[in-house]
């Protein structure tokens, strides 16, 4: 198992967090790239796009993790900076990366929905690439396993807050799910009942799947009462898409 750092280049550390967000946004990027240019958009405005997205989305899941987690950086605030040692909340990041898709679709004038649908299967392929960084990196483990356990190597973050116990590979599973939710969005593409169509599908899965595997994390973020935040932010999104796609479809 590869741990924390992934190799070194003249004696400057490479992190798999690192490289896992690199291949996430070039990988994402060339499919929405191909999906503009299907829809008769210049594939160009993609990657002009995908550098607004990932400040936003690197900014949103920092955020996120760090209000569900500020205990930990109360004494030491400068390790808010530190996002190579992880804490990355993929639903903060999420809301980033949407709240910049509204921004830069009314400056370059496109249609929020027909975007939104362009950057779906993309942006799901970018996040399963990205959860399999943190697999690497040991960050996102699970519970303790011994029948799926996978044991992390010391430098990594399960092992750092576990030690040598075998821990289901959430992270894993999550990038397969994302994988599998790419694969529906490209067969419903030539279905699509409206514009936002595919974006919509694609929240809703990812919701679903996330409120599951939640069950099995072993490091998840609490809000009040103790309840997972990732389950209640995936319970709202459901909501919120439900009822834009019944809206949608009444616009139609």
């Amino acid at each position: 198992m590869i741990g924390l750092k992934l190799f070194t280049i003249a004696g400057i550390p490479i992190y798999t967090h690192g490289v896992g967000i690199a291949l996430a946004a070039l990988l994402g990027m060339w499919l929405a790239q191909r999906q503009a240019k299907a829809n008769g958009y210049n594939p160009e405005i993609i990657l002009d796009f995908v550098v607004y997205a990932l400040i936003g989305g690197i900014l949103g899941a920092r955020i996120w993790y760090v209000i569900f987690s500020w205990k930990t950086y109360v004494n030491n605030p400068i390790e808010i900076f530190f996002i190579w040692e992880g804490g990355l909340a993929i639903q903060g990041g999420l809301l980033g990366g949407i709240l910049i898709g509204i921004w830069f679709a009314k400056k370059r004038n496109i249609p929020v929905w027909t975007l939104a649908d362009i950057i779906a299967p993309g942006l799901i392929l970018g996040m399963a690439i990205g959860r399999i960084g943190d697999f690497m990196a040991g960050d996102d483990y699970g519970i303790a396993s011994e029948v799926f356990g996978v044991i992390y190597q010391p430098d990594s973050i399960a092992y750092k807050a576990n030690g040598p116990v075998p821990l289901f590979p959430t992270a894993l599973f999550e990038a397969t799910a994302d994988l599998i939710i790419m694969g529906i969005l490209l067969m419903l593409k030539k279905r699509k009942l409206y514009e936002g169509f595919l974006f919509l599908w694609m929240l809703t899965l990812y919701s679903f799947a996330r409120f599951f595997l939640e069950f099995f994390r072993g490091d998840s973020l609490r809000t009040f009462f103790d309840l997972r935040t990732a389950q209640l932010t995936a319970v709202a999104t459901i909501i919120i898409s439900v009822i834009f796609m019944i809206r949608r479809t009444k616009e139609r």
